[in-house]
């Protein structure tokens, strides 16, 4: 897939790129499990957990994606909301 990053956000490795791309176009809530099988989709096998967890961490980091951790056995996230010059989302 290897996805073009907009302007303003920083380069990653295309695995993550491919990622990011994915969370834009279909949103919601985004667990490990869930970035596992969409790095299998974009062609990028054998990734453990520990991988998944971080490219969330690392695109949390960049300030694209909000961690939801309210329940202690359940953590995931979601895109961060942007705001418009009227501070509306």
């Amino acid at each position: 897939m290897n996805a073009q990053m907009k302007p303003g956000i920083p380069p990653f490795r295309p695995r993550v790129a491919d990622l990011w791309a994915r969370i834009e176009r279909q949103g919601g809530a985004w667990t490990t499990h869930r970035v596992l099988r969409a790095h299998r989709l974009n062609g990028h096998d054998a990734l453990k957990r520990a991988t998944a967890r971080g490219d969330l961490h690392l695109l949390a980091r960049a300030g694209l994606l909000e961690e939801h951790d309210e329940d202690p056995n359940r953590r995931f996230y979601t895109r961060k909301r942007t705001t418009n010059a009227k501070g509306m989302s």
